[in-house]
């Protein structure tokens, strides 16, 4: 930008330990020393919300450079805790010389940007490439294993907000033959195991747990579709959704007012999307992908396309850069 000064980037590593946790939210006195440091050293700040320490940093040490707040999601749990908390977030959103913010719809569904909408801007997550190259027979080996069953492939951690509960449920509606896996481990696995054994559904709903990155790519490639069931505006983006993408594969998700998980997805486009804690609008939507092989390679094309278009990690460098040049410091 004409007349603009280029950001010069220094890469730099800070760390600090938790000393004390309120909530989901940690707290550290040592943090307080490393942004004294940094406050001194550089132009523009970037920190990510929600996250307390980041308020208490900058009332605390007063910083004279750009201020960018990069908006994931609106606190939603903890209400009581958030009344007391509010006046500081809206401090530090007006301090803030730019709002960067995941998507379109969360920009303008978030109660909390009320009143400072006009100086935020919409940047995707982006991510890289695979690293590992997946072979076919990789891929043929894996189907192989789970019988040649359709896959409906899920990830995260097992979570109340990740809705994985309602997934479990849609399985006694899934195609006959169709096979939930579901990766990660979380506090309710559990809870999750009784269900799966209460409804008698066994052999239509695998828990893989905590498996590796190339193991995520791997099923993500074999997978008739992937699924994200979340229920609260909690998951504001779904990162996992672009990894789905990326590979080419239909998603199944869940529109959520105040999120943007429906945008990452688009509804008839690059997959469906049905309202929360839904189990048989879930089971529908993957009839549909795994029933219609037309529909279901229409869906994967255009998730690629997608992801190279809005979602690889060189745009959102680009657009995150831009962003710091027009700050015109």
């Amino acid at each position: 930008m004409p007349g603009a000064r280029q950001p010069r980037l220094r890469p730099a590593r800070f760390q600090a330990r938790t000393d004390l946790a309120v909530s989901a939210a940690a707290l550290s006195w040592r943090d307080l020393r490393v942004w004294q440091r940094v406050a001194s050293r550089y132009d523009i700040v970037h920190v990510h919300l929600p996250w307390p320490q980041s308020n208490l940093n900058l009332l605390l040490k007063r910083f004279e450079g750009a201020l960018v707040v990069h908006w994931h999601s609106d606190i939603v749990r903890q209400r009581f805790l958030y009344r007391c908390y509010r006046w500081l977030e809206r401090w530090l959103l007006q301090r803030a010389d730019r709002i960067c913010v995941t998507s379109p719809k969360l920009l303008v569904e978030s109660a909390a940007l009320d009143g400072f909408r006009h100086k935020a801007v919409s940047i995707p997550i982006g991510i890289p490439e695979a690293a590992d190259e997946i072979g076919e027979d990789e891929i043929r080996a894996l189907r192989s294993r789970n019988g040649g069953r359709p896959i409906v492939f899920a990830l995260g951690r097992l979570v109340p907000y990740k809705g994985f509960e309602h997934l479990v449920r849609s399985a006694a509606s899934l195609v006959k033959d169709g096979l939930i896996l579901i990766g990660g481990e979380g506090p309710l696995r559990g809870a999750l195991e009784s269900l799966i054994r209460e409804l008698g559904v066994a052999d239509k709903v695998k828990l893989l747990g905590r498996i590796s990155d190339r193991e995520v790519e791997l099923h993500m490639r074999a997978c008739s579709a992937f699924c994200l069931p979340s229920v609260q505006k909690s998951e504001a983006f779904g990162i996992v959704q672009v990894e789905a993408l990326r590979a080419g594969r239909p998603v199944v998700s869940t529109r959520i007012h105040g999120s943007g998980v429906d945008w990452v997805n688009q509804d008839g486009v690059t997959g469906l999307t049905v309202e929360p804690c839904n189990p048989a609008a879930l089971a529908q939507a993957l009839n549909r992908i795994v029933g219609d092989a037309e529909a279901a390679r229409r869906f994967g094309g255009n998730a690629r396309k997608r992801y190279e278009e809005l979602f690889t990690a060189r745009r959102m460098a680009e657009q995150v850069r831009a962003m710091y040049v027009s700050l015109r410091l």
